[in-house]
């Protein structure tokens, strides 16, 4: 377990690219190429892992045609990505046998490759049953009357009992929206982030020791470089899901339970949900080919967006130099450092 836990500790050291800085650059600075050059596009669930269901097909189905689609889509817009899949069939990533081996397997897999960008693809569930269900409620009343005695002498009591009939709920529960990283602590990231309905998400769900000491190094990571990246590409998608005219839920942080996938990845990630298996007209246009086109375009024309906010930053003037920075020492000095290396780099 110590091995596991050091091998993720290093993993993330160097995907934050926390030992690549110097305090002083004498020389200019070569513009870089892309900030994101390797995502990772993660299809939720997988082999006997479901995932939610629909009236006509799983959480899992969806994810991998559309996670397949959007890799595609990436790669003939935005040459020069590379593109990492988490499953590219119907198995439980990394052919893991459980469910918690596969999270743990997605986001090692994330850390490994190194990537700049984790989108794990998911649908949302909600209700007691997709399409809808059956309830029984009140349709009138009928009169009973009872007679009981009251001081020796008889009393007629009339009293009210309902009837029922049975009826159909439609399941109507719609919508898109999108997780990011959280951390308990930090409630003021919450201000940030759009207040909506609760979901009933529990797909990449593992419950996160409090004294994990992989995620508490990563929480250090996580609040000063990819909390607010991650926050503006997960808004970036929801305003293109609007613009197609889907209902935007917002975009979300979950304390009660972490989620795997993005608490335990070290780069920018963000927990995308495509709509409602559980309302049949959202599993139609998640199944069908226009649907699934056009949550791909909405995605793609998000990242386009980010990139060019978070993307080459140019060269310095040829001369100039930064002052030696005044980072303290120990851990606090170690984020200092880090926080200068990206103002050095025009970083956001």
């Amino acid at each position: 377990m110590f091995h596991k836990t050091f091998v993720l500790l290093c993993s993330l050291i160097v995907t934050a690219g926390l030992f690549s800085f110097s305090p002083v650059d004498p020389q200019p600075q070569t513009p870089k190429k892309k900030a994101v050059r390797t995502i990772i596009i993660d299809a939720g669930h997988g082999g006997k892992d479901p995932g939610a269901k629909g009236l006509q097909s799983t959480e899992a189905q969806i994810c991998l045609q559309t996670s397949m689609l959007l890799g595609q889509e990436i790669e003939r817009q935005i040459p020069g990505v590379k593109i990492l899949y988490t499953r590219t069939t119907d198995v439980l990533p990394g052919n893991m046998p459980t469910k918690d081996e596969a999270l743990r397997y997605r986001a090692d897999f994330a850390n490994q490759s190194a990537a700049d960008l984790f989108i794990s693809i998911h649908a949302n569930s909600a209700g007691k049953a997709p399409g809808g269900w059956n309830e029984r409620r009140v349709a009138g009343y009928t009169e009973k009357v009872t007679y009981k005695k009251v001081k020796g002498k008889k009393k007629k009591v009339v009293t009210k009992v309902p009837y029922y009939e049975t009826h159909y709920v439609v399941n109507k529960t719609a919508g898109t929206e999108t997780y990011i990283w959280t951390a308990k602590e930090n409630s003021h990231k919450g201000e940030m982030v759009s207040g909506h309905e609760a979901s009933s998400e529990e797909d990449s769900s593992i419950t996160i020791p409090d004294d994990d000491p992989a995620i508490n190094a990563l929480k250090l990571i996580y609040t000063k470089k990819y909390f607010l990246k991650s926050l503006r590409f997960a808004d970036l998608v929801q305003q293109e899901f609007a613009r197609s005219g889907r209902i935007n839920r917002g975009v979300k942080q979950r304390n009660e339970k972490g989620i795997w996938v993005l608490h335990a990845t070290g780069m920018p990630s963000v927990l995308i949900e495509l709509g409602f298996i559980s309302n049949k007209e959202e599993e139609e246009y998640m199944l069908s080919g226009s649907g699934q086109n056009e949550m791909v375009a909405n995605i793609t024309s998000a990242l386009k967006t980010y990139l060019q906010e978070f993307g080459p930053t140019p060269a310095q003037p040829a001369g100039n130099t930064e002052a030696p920075s005044k980072e303290g020492t120990g851990l606090t000095g170690f984020l200092q450092a880090i926080e200068q290396k990206e103002k050095n780099r025009g970083g956001k």
